[in-house]
């Protein structure tokens, strides 16, 4: 990748901000060291660790890394035979503590499994943890081994401190002594070369037995070891001595076992900095609210709603940056200061970032491509030392940028052909671009001259776009328009100003009547543009409202079926219990019959009794037919769609109950039924004729708006600009559309009329409404608006 375009296109800023998110020295280093990847596979492989390590953080948390101290040089001495220092295994120790705290954070995860790239790292970690433990357990510090270290170290210890105490005791028996009070300089004891001493005046030399280690630089001093203490003295040397020779057997002891987890602990360093690596990207990712771009190897480019990285979040400006698969070719123009220069960064860094596996801040579904090489051409190039005009040092990086460029290549130029005569500059631009763009590179620029636009206009493969500009408020929206070539502006800017219209008239009259033709077709595609994305965002609110308006529909819909089939269940084990009790009343009356006639004399018959009882009989039976079938009154020819009509009283059969037909769906062969409070949709072969009216009735079926609200229908507009007044009036239409009302009332104010225009022009080409007038005088006159809709 072409160095000097990495610089320019400012890549190492980039890196910069990555590295900030390392916590190692080592992560830092591996960001230093990316570079954009140049292979499919590599720069799916970064981009897939990206996605897996975010996806992490946003499960569990930061992962728990710390600063890993590079522990490699140390193993490695460990290994000839070196001995290592209290320090030195501290850091052994810290390493080996962070891998296991990485291995728990791994296996903490809820979704462990459906890591992949990150899983082979994740299981390459060695814990170690005996070692760890051993090491934090006999080290307590840099330079201070623990007493319990080994069973030898505690006792030397123990003995060194009970010396220590014997030499304490007789000392200060002696400097607290009556006898001793004119004999010593001072009522301390003190610590000369490792040994204890008390410090005596030098004329009561004689009356201390004992050695003189030291003398004030007066002389007046001596400091002298008691006999008394001087074999003690000497036991408490030994003793360190063999404490120094115990601590030295532990270190080595030590470092014999990190030689023996040498390919462990130096395989953790490695592991643990790729992981801070990938981590890194993770958390960049979340911080530019990045996601991940799809990358092809040479399909089309589709950057949407795209963010230079480095601009910051409350002022960059997202734009839509995408090449169609039969364009290769982009001239950018528009007014200085209104963002050229910052699009075709964004479009060379994002690419540079995707390739080095990094998520953009895009509108998820962007995609893009593999390049090679990414040249780029911006800024002021002139070069002092070298004596070149800025014309030059361009030209010099294009000649070069030429002769490497190809169809895997991305080429950025910065206002191509600029810096020389106009004229000249427009046709060595329009060469060099047909070159690239005949070679099949991908390439973009940015331009003043009109002869680029009318290029693109008549090359197939070439496209126009331009960088919006706000004539009123003379200031630029920083939006990239694709397929829009820009016009120049500088009369337009040059009246607002307030230069004369005598100089601009003249000025008109110099430029070419051809040049000025085709200045102001781009004004009128501009302002077509404008109407069309107004236009486009009212559809899409009306959409976005349909939408809703059916899911409303569909869930009384579901809530309609529900009901129909508690309804139907309920009837059905209603039914059922109706049988059930039939059929044991009837059993009963059937035994009845028997005892009588079991109890009656043959001869003599009790007609009476038995009649009553064939009759209870004939009721239940009764009973039970009239269940199975539809009752007398329904009962009549089945129906069609044909003999169907709205308002007809019908009944339905399935569920027994009278309804009232509210609408009909022939494509489904199907009737809307209202059931007293329930509305259900009923096949037709469901239904039969109520005989209850001779003749059914038409009558009119009205219909509840949903979500019916009272609004306010009068809007006043005056003192707001004209994008933001048509955003207004849109949402009025639509509040106005789903309440009802038929009628709303638009104050814009008389002024200059410039607002009432660009209303009436949109109410035009509006669909929702039937008529606008200007109101009368007792309405407000020419200042108000009535609309019908």
């Amino acid at each position: 990748m072409d160095q000097r375009s990495l610089k320019v296109l400012e890549y190492h800023k980039i890196l910069k901000s990555l590295m900030e998110n390392c916590v190692t020295q080592g992560g830092k280093e591996q960001v230093e060291e990316l570079r954009p990847l140049e292979t499919l596979p590599a720069v799916n492989r970064g981009l897939d660790l990206t996605n897996e390590s975010l996806g992490m953080i946003l499960r569990n948390g930061r992962p728990p890394l710390a600063d890993v101290p590079n522990t490699s040089d140390y193993v490695k001495r460990a290994v000839i035979g070196s001995m290592l220092s209290m320090k030195e295994l501290l850091s052994i120790a810290t390493l080996l503590h962070i891998a296991r705290d990485m291995d728990d954070y791994y296996h903490g995860d809820t979704q462990m499994d459906s890591l992949i790239l990150l899983k082979e790292l994740f299981e390459s970690l060695e814990t170690c943890e005996e070692l760890e433990k051993e090491i934090n357990r006999k080290i307590l510090g840099p330079e201070e081994m623990a007493d319990t270290a080994s069973r030898e170290l505690a006792r030397i210890r123990r003995e060194m401190q009970f010396k220590n105490n014997r030499i304490s005791e007789k000392l200060n028996h002696m400097v607290s002594s009556t006898a001793y009070e004119k004999i010593l300089q001072e009522k301390i004891v003190t610590i000369r070369n490792n040994r204890y001493v008390i410090p005596v005046k030098q004329e009561y030399r004689s009356q201390v037995p004992g050695i003189v280690l030291d003398k004030s630089a007066s002389g007046a001093t001596l400091y002298i070891e008691p006999m008394a203490v001087v074999e003690l003295n000497n036991d408490i040397k030994i003793l360190v001595a063999e404490e120094e020779q115990e601590i030295i057997r532990i270190l080595k002891d030590l470092t014999q076992k990190v030689a023996d987890s040498r390919d462990n602990i130096i395989g953790n360093y490695d592991v643990l900095v790729d992981l801070d690596f990938q981590f890194a990207k993770g958390k960049y990712g979340l911080a530019v609210n990045g996601v991940r771009a799809a990358v092809t190897e040479t399909g089309p480019i589709e950057l949407l709603r795209a963010k230079h990285p480095l601009i910051p979040e409350d002022q960059v400006v997202a734009s839509d940056i995408y090449f169609d698969e039969s364009i290769n070719t982009m001239v950018i123009t528009g007014p200085n200061t209104g963002g050229k220069t910052v699009s075709l960064k964004t479009i060379g860094l994002l690419n540079l970032m995707v390739q080095s596996g990094l998520f953009i801040p895009v509108r998820e579904g962007s995609k893009t491509r593999i390049f090679k090489d990414i040249f780029a051409d911006i800024g002021d190039e002139q070069s002092i030392e070298q004596s070149l005009s800025t014309f030059s040092s361009h030209m010099t990086n294009i000649v070069e940028i030429m002769s490497k460029a190809d169809q895997n290549s991305l080429v950025l130029f910065d206002e191509l052909g600029a810096g020389t005569d106009p004229t000249e500059g427009a046709a060595l631009a329009i060469s060099i671009l047909n070159t690239l763009h005949l070679r099949g590179v991908t390439s973009i620029s940015t331009t003043h001259y009109s002869e680029l636009k009318e290029f693109a206009l008549v090359t197939p493969g070439v496209v126009n776009a331009s960088v919006e500009f706000d004539v009123r408020t003379l200031r630029p929206t920083y939006r990239l328009l694709i397929g829009v070539p820009g016009k120049s502006n500088a009369f337009e800017i040059a009246r607002r100003l307030g230069l004369g219209d005598d100089i601009i008239k003249h000025s008109r009259e110099l430029i070419k009547n051809e040049a000025i033709r085709f200045e102001e077709t781009l004004i009128k595609i501009d302002e077509k543009r404008r109407r069309t994305e107004v236009e486009h965002d009212a559809m899409i609110r009306l959409k976005r409202e349909t939408e809703e308006l059916k899911r409303q529909m569909d869930r009384e819909m579901e809530r309609f079926e529900e009901e129909k089939k508690a309804l139907v269940l309920k009837a059905q084990e209603e039914a059922l219990e109706i049988v059930r009790k039939t059929r044991e009343e009837t059993e009963e009356i059937y035994r009845e019959i028997r005892t009588i006639q079991e109890t009656t004399i043959n001869t003599v018959k009790d007609n009476k009794e038995l009649e009553a009882i064939r009759k209870r009989i004939k009721e239940k039976e009764k009973n039970i037919y009239q269940f199975g079938n539809i009752p007398k009154d329904y009962q009549g020819q089945a129906l069609r769609m044909e003999d169907l009509s709205m308002g007809m009283k019908v009944f339905v059969i399935s569920l027994r109950r009278e309804g009232e037909i509210i609408n009909l769906l022939p494509n489904e062969n199907k009737a809307m039924v209202q059931s007293d409070m329930i509305k259900l949709k009923v096949d037709v072969k469901d239904l039969t004729p109520s005989t209850a009216l001779a003749k059914p009735e038409e009558k009119m079926v009205t219909y509840k708006k949903v979500d019916r609200h009272v609004m306010n229908t009068k809007l006043d507009l005056r003192g707001k600009n004209g994008e933001e007044s048509l955003f207004l009036v849109e949402k009025m239409i639509g509040d106005a559309m789903l309440s009802g009302n038929k009628q709303i009332v638009i104050v814009h104010g008389k002024g200059t009329g410039r607002l009432r225009q660009i209303i009436h022009e949109y109410l035009k080409g509006n669909p929702l409404i039937e008529d606008f007038r200007l109101g009368a005088m007792n309405e407000g006159g020419s200042g108000v608006t009535i609309v019908n809709l």
